[in-house]
């Protein structure tokens, strides 16, 4: 029985490594990495996030794998153009989903 390609790209170790999707740095950065890990878990994939509170001007990262990359970038996307009204939603449904 052949298997998918796709779930065979996702298993070699290429596939896996580290792609960075958000980097920023100031008072901001962290918020926004925090909220774009969320809205990717939300979507079922994997993140790594970088950062260092103690220091506000070292950068803050967002990774994933380079397999999830186009994906988490379309998320990304989409969650920017639907604002913060839609973040706020989201993470309601999510509270209410756990209940």
């Amino acid at each position: 029985m052949p298997q998918n390609k796709k779930s065979d790209e996702r298993k070699t170790s290429h596939a896996l490594d580290s792609v960075i999707v958000f980097e920023g740095s100031g008072t901001t950065a962290e918020i926004e990495a925090l909220g774009i890990q969320a809205v990717l878990e939300a979507e079922g994939i994997r993140v790594v996030l970088g950062g260092e509170t103690s220091f506000p001007n070292l950068p803050w990262s967002v990774g994933v794998s380079k397999v999830d990359a186009p994906r988490a970038l379309e998320v990304i996307a989409e969650a920017k153009k639907a604002g913060p009204k839609a973040a706020v939603e989201a993470e309601a449904e999510q509270e209410r989903s756990k209940n």
